[in-house]
């Protein structure tokens, strides 16, 4: 019940917490819409008195224009016009402190900027309706989190064998009530503000008809009614329908399509009596647009749910299971590895996008440079400080050297969440890539120190298996995160969460540490091993190719192009998170084709050449398609090669690894590995400068294509 109430609180939490925040965002939309039309209206009488020669501070009809637009909402405090050095000229009203305010640019016939129209209001309306709504999605969260807890231990009674299943099938059920009664809430609480701004719009149509009265014009006798009708709708997509009836009703002038909800009308009056009215529909599709994003997302939140579950699961039940110490020890690393993976998978939907907007005001170095550096700092302090690492965990023993590297972690994520520039952001990702790094070798010290020969390839998958659930939980949800809060408050959850896997590693039992720990290879093992013409193959024309694509295309280039394109961070989680699913789902048929017996060479080689094919999708598709093309095919080509990389390195250097012991191959293996990881977001930001971010993708796909086409030619002619 453990696991079901932590999933439940995680599932139901972020449905509330993902419509509490789209709710926010649509009423700040909404709100700023709404007062963009009397701003709009002010700007272009104001220019029409431009266009005539008349300076700004001489329009006379401002102050009189400026009342009439105050009156068109209750929420307006003041209406004022600006010149070019911000004084003000005219103004209706006063502002109030703590109000909001939207500003329009005024510009002449040459396009020059002489001004501004500010426009102060209230949000008041929106602050009563926020907090009708946080009281509402709480009463939803509490009965959805006890009806999922109900249904899972009243079916748990039943079939206690399927626990996943269960819980899985109850937060399921809970998540839709959760959605179904959020998604009403939410339709029920931006109503009345889309109505807010259809009767604005409704009032200024009112307004300019009231002219074309007040000059002796009957209704049918108006000319390009239809048009402006049709280009409001355009401006105003919350808006399905506008129209112009007279005193009967009749409709004479309208533009899109009349839903079944009558609409807002407001009234036109002539001569005192009224002669027709305007009338304005918000758009239902509208609402279920936005509603269709949040979907979306709690999609992504239910495949999040699913895979922590079955984390949760393998770390509670692990230990009443386990068979020998050994076993336990295991179990009881899993929890803290998943959650402190999870605190640094949590970044990278926005890490890039953050560092760029820490670049030094008046900076010569490329915005696309200074996004690159963390990450290359990042993965450069794990790949030179893991050699290192793992015998000093060995000496200092790997509970310790584990907790430690999760306190720099929670140090690290921290101190980035407050950097103010660039070279301290830098310096604690360093830090972060430190205690990564400590906990990576500690958690590989104790699998093999609880594991014997014959159990070691299942300790390591559970080790792996960790830090690929991590991998498809984190990115989504640190995307979110970043939406709704800011990427300086995700860093800050990160940190939290990596703190919590301090907690969990504290329940490791301690482990008396070892004097006797093999020396790291050294200048001459890696000289040795370097000089093997095989291993180049392997290491030059597929390891490091692999790693360069996935860090520069997935962990740069993929947040970057999606902030390019002016979608938020959850787009780019979304894209890292397919990634990481389809290498979960091909992951183990890859290693099935290893052990079948499939030409190690053919998988390595087609992998790297499947993992640069996403690329095409930039010239193929529109949009945003592209970047779940690239995530999904680097996802599908590293699942194939993996399991084959290690396993042909094994073989093609097994006179060096019976001679001196795999750790120095496997070592120099693993040091180019993330030597990749390091350069391949530089290789990325350089490629981004000269080419363009599309450009780079492309480049870096052809360079890793032509280097997996070189290594499959290689491959037979030497089998030839």
């Amino acid at each position: 019940m453990l696991a079901a109430a932590v999933v439940a609180l995680f599932g139901i939490g972020m449905c509330g917490f993902l419509a509490y925040f789209k709710f926010e965002s649509a009423l700040e939309a909404a709100a700023r819409s709404r007062m963009a039309v009397p701003a709009a209206s002010v700007r272009e009488g104001v220019e029409a008195a431009l266009a005539l020669g008349v300076p700004l501070a001489g329009a006379s009809e401002t102050p009189a224009l400026l009342e009439r637009e105050r009156g068109v909402d209750a929420a307006i405090t003041s209406i004022s016009v600006h010149d070019e050095r911000g004084r003000v000229l005219f103004s209706a009203g006063a502002p109030m402190e703590g109000s909001d305010e939207l500003r329009m640019p005024l510009r002449n016939s040459f396009d020059l900027r002489l001004g501004e129209v500010v426009v102060r209001y209230s949000q008041d309306a929106e602050d009563r309706a926020l907090v009708a709504m946080r009281a509402r999605l709480l009463r939803i969260a509490a009965a959805s989190a006890a009806g999922t807890l109900l249904i899972a231990a009243l079916v748990l009674a039943r079939r206690p064998r399927r626990p996943a299943l269960v819980i899985l099938l109850a937060v399921m059920v809970g998540m839709l009530l959760a959605s179904w009664a959020t998604h009403e809430a939410f339709q029920a609480g931006l109503r009345p503000a889309l109505q807010a701004k259809a009767r604005v719009v409704g009032t200024s149509v009112g307004e300019l008809v009231g002219k074309a009265l007040d000059h002796g014009l009957g209704l049918t006798e108006l000319v390009g009614v239809r048009a402006h009708l049709q280009e409001l709708r355009q401006e105003h997509p919350e808006l399905a329908y506008l129209a112009l009836r007279d005193a009967a009703a009749a409709v004479l002038f309208d533009a899109g399509h009349a839903e079944e909800v009558k609409g807002i009308e407001v009234p036109l009056v002539s001569e005192g009596r009224r002669v027709g009215a305007v009338e304005a529909q918000v758009s239902a599709g509208y609402i279920q647009h936005i509603l269709l994003e949040s979907a979306l997302d709690l999609g992504v939140v239910f495949v999040v749910a699913m895979f922590l579950t079955r984390e949760l699961l393998h770390g509670i039940t692990g230990v009443a299971a386990a068979e020998t110490p050994g076993e336990a020890t295991l179990a009881r690393l899993r929890v803290p590895l998943f959650l402190f993976m999870l605190a640094e998978e949590l970044t990278r939907a926005f890490l890039p996008g953050h560092a760029r907007t820490l670049m030094p005001v008046g900076s010569t170095i490329s915005p696309e440079l200074i996004a690159g550096l963390p990450i290359a700092v990042f993965m450069g302090v794990v790949a030179l400080g893991q050699p290192l690492l793992a015998p000093w965990s060995e000496r200092a023993g790997h509970r310790r050297t584990l907790l430690r590297g999760a306190a720099l972690g929670v140090l690290g994520l921290g101190g980035a969440a407050t950097a103010g520039g660039i070279l301290s952001f830098m310096a604690w990702r360093a830090l972060c890539g430190l205690g990564w790094g400590m906990v990576f070798v500690a958690g590989q010290g104790l699998v093999i120190d609880n594991t014997s020969a014959a159990q070691r390839t299942r300790g390591f998958a559970i080790f792996v298996g960790a830090i690929m659930v991590a991998a498809v939980c984190g990115p989504p949800i640190g995307g979110m995160l970043a939406d709704h809060l800011g990427p300086r408050w995700a860093f800050a959850v990160a940190a939290v969460i990596a703190a919590a896997a301090c907690v969990a590693a504290r329940g490791l039992p301690a482990a008396q540490a070892s004097t006797t720990a093999d020396a790291p290879p050294g200048l001459r093992d890696f000289a040795r091993i370097f000089g093997q013409g095989r291993f180049l193959w392997i290491t030059a024309l597929a390891a490091l190719p692999a790693k360069l694509i996935l860090a520069g295309s997935c962990f740069y280039l993929v947040p970057l192009y999606v902030i390019a394109a002016g979608a938020p961070p959850s787009v780019a989680g979304r894209a890292l998170m397919l990634y990481a699913v389809v290498l979960v789902l091909v992951l183990p048929q890859g290693t099935r084709w290893v052990e079948r017996g499939v030409p190690l060479s053919r998988l390595v080689g087609v992998g790297l050449c499947l993992s640069s094919l996403g690329a095409l999708a930039l010239i193929l598709l529109p949009g945003l398609a592209p970047v779940y093309a690239v995530t999904a095919l680097m996802g599908l080509g590293q699942g194939v090669s993996i399991a084959a990389q290690s396993s042909l390195l094994a073989q093609v250097c097994a006179p060096e690894i019976a001679a001196h012991g795999a750790g120095p191959v496997f070592g120099a293996y693993r040091l180019v590995e993330r030597l990749g990881n390091a350069s391949g977001p530089l290789l990325a930001a350089g490629l981004a400068v000269w080419v363009g971010q599309a450009g780079a993708f492309l480049g870096l796909a052809a360079l890793i294509l032509l280097s997996g086409l070189v290594f499959l030619v290689m491959a037979g002619r030497a089998q030839a």
